[in-house]
């Protein structure tokens, strides 16, 4: 659960909040100026989520590709013109091998981006406005009791 809090006493005083209600700090983190760093509690820069998707891509499809090219190289007895058997083999494995590298980056990259950095890059844009942040994280009976609390503890506007 990560509960978005506008200044640092509130930040504060939600925290041992939970604390008072049983909640152990194990279970809290408070992050924020002065306080914990989104990278030490897992929320990784966007581009650092993103590169590792791209070269996790690069790899996976970049070596599905070279074995694709073997592949059909040995089945369709592929030849390219003025090479022999093994040259041709070669530049087949290696041709495919460098496009899929250059597909999985591309891949990896759109999934990091758009699927994996969404949550870090909204923390990060909420830490960047001076606003703090407070996690919580436990089982499902924890966060639902933590949840409970702070939505006790906030004040909701009249409709």
């Amino acid at each position: 659960m990560i509960a978005v809090l506008p200044d640092e006493s509130s930040a504060f005083e939600a925290y041992r909040l939970l604390q008072c209600h049983g909640i152990s700090p194990e279970n809290l983190a408070l992050v924020g100026k002065g306080y914990s760093n989104p990278d030490s509690v897992g929320l990784f820069s966007p581009a650092h989520t993103t590169w590792r998707y791209a070269k996790a891509g690069m790899f996976w499809v970049g070596s599905a590709c070279t074995v694709m090219g073997v592949i059909l190289h040995l089945v369709f007895k592929l030849n390219l013109a003025n090479l022999d058997w093994s040259q041709s083999l070669f530049t087949i494995a290696a041709t495919s091998g460098l496009v899929g590298i250059g597909l999985g980056g591309f891949l990896g990259t759109m999934y990091g981006w758009f699927f994996k950095s969404s949550l870090s890059i909204s923390c990060r844009n909420c830490l960047a406005r001076g606003q703090y942040l407070l996690l919580l994280e436990g089982s499902e009976s924890l966060t639902r009791k933590g949840r409970e609390i702070l939505d006790d503890y906030t004040v909701k506007p009249n409709p």
